[in-house]
């Protein structure tokens, strides 16, 4: 678990966890789910504002423990008023971390970092620059959405209604970490989202695809596709090399038989590469016959791809097309490009060196 200057982190233990801890205090279980909802619903950072426990309990636990929640760096609206970009510092790292809340209608989704950087190179990835830096802890994840449900608190709007894994890092490569905030995420004492309202996408780490499987978590997977073809798949996401696309739709085929839930293919389109006629032919070849999914994604400028970006209109061209292949093809609106805050964008800003 974290500590803080010998202080327990309170937001890096698990439901359990946080019983256990406070039973060796010699209080009442119960104590641990009043905690919860004060850490993530109402979101204190002091435990003097947790009036439902005594003056004691409140003492022992300012003794030792911690609940410090990181502002946020920086705040970066997008002009079009349906992005927000986030800017996170955490202890041991000088790293300042990247997530999104985005505006759809009803919905207020945040798009949460799992790792700082990433160690899959995915060419048209921002983050990939960064190469793999570390894990972030259950409490650090935890913490971006505290900040964005405080923004939106403060705002005088609804909070976060759903959730995507869908920022820096390949989530399912910090499994244990990711597996412990989705607890906290889901848990009705936390904040109370159920797995309809939660996606993880991943680059395709096969393995960690059937540790999701066989958790029976019952949220969303969406799967990294960006290619109609091994070939151009190994040159834009070298994880393609270890588990091909081949593969991928296999484990996307086990993962709806076993939930019952459609798997998202993530397609990044780049002009004249990925929406050709070959790239139509493959994909009704590849994904007709099961339900899914394609979610269409214009390319945004960043990682080592600065050109081939395509207009609203080709892209819409290209998802009618799918579409009379008989495939589910959707176009997913690049929010906040403006501020780098769009898919692919998300880096990790060194403080000592800005």
């Amino acid at each position: 678990m974290e500590t803080t200057a010998s202080k327990t982190d309170l937001r890096d233990l698990s439901i359990n966890e946080l019983e256990q801890f406070i039973l060796s205090l010699g209080e009442k279980k119960f104590r641990a789910r009043q905690i919860y909802k004060w850490l993530y619903q109402k979101r204190v950072d002091d435990f003097e504002q947790m009036s439902n426990m005594s003056k004691h309990v409140r003492q022992q636990l300012s003794a030792c423990c911690s609940i410090q929640k990181p502002e946020p760096k920086y705040i970066l609206e997008s002009k079009y008023g349906d992005a927000v970009k986030f800017g996170f510092a955490f202890n041991n790292t000088s790293y300042i971390i990247e997530s999104v809340l985005l505006f759809d209608d009803k919905r207020r989704t945040a798009c949460v970092s799992s790792q700082i950087g990433c160690a899959l190179g995915c060419s048209f990835c921002e983050t990939a620059k960064l190469g793999f830096i570390r894990n972030l802890t259950q409490q650090e994840i935890l913490a971006q959405l505290i900040g964005i449900n405080d923004y939106l608190c403060s705002k005088s709007d609804k909070l976060v209604t759903n959730v995507v894994f869908m920022g820096m890092g390949e989530a399912l490569s910090n499994f244990a970490n990711f597996r412990k905030a989705l607890e906290v995420i889901m848990h009705e004492d936390g904040f109370n989202l159920g797995g309809r309202r939660i996606t993880v996408s991943t680059a395709g780490v096969i393995p960690s695809i059937e540790r999701l499987i066989n958790e029976n978590l019952n949220v969303g997977l969406a799967i990294s596709l960006n290619a109609w073809n091994d070939k151009l798949r190994d040159e834009v996401m070298p994880i393609n090399k270890k588990y091909n696309i081949a593969q991928l739709v296999k484990i996307a085929k086990r993962y709806f038989e076993k939930t019952g839930r459609r798997v998202t293919f993530e397609y990044v389109v780049i002009d004249g590469i990925t929406n050709t006629p070959g790239a139509k032919k493959s994909l009704s070849k590849l994904l007709s016959g099961f339900p899914c999914k394609i979610n269409l994604i214009p390319l945004n400028t960043a990682g080592d791809i600065k050109e081939n970006t395509v207009s609203e209109d080709k892209v819409l061209q290209f998802s009618q097309e799918l579409h009379k292949l008989g495939l589910a093809a959707t176009v997913r609106k690049s929010r906040g490009r403006d501020i780098m805050g769009a898919c692919g964008q998300l880096t990790a800003y060194d403080a000592t060196t800005v």
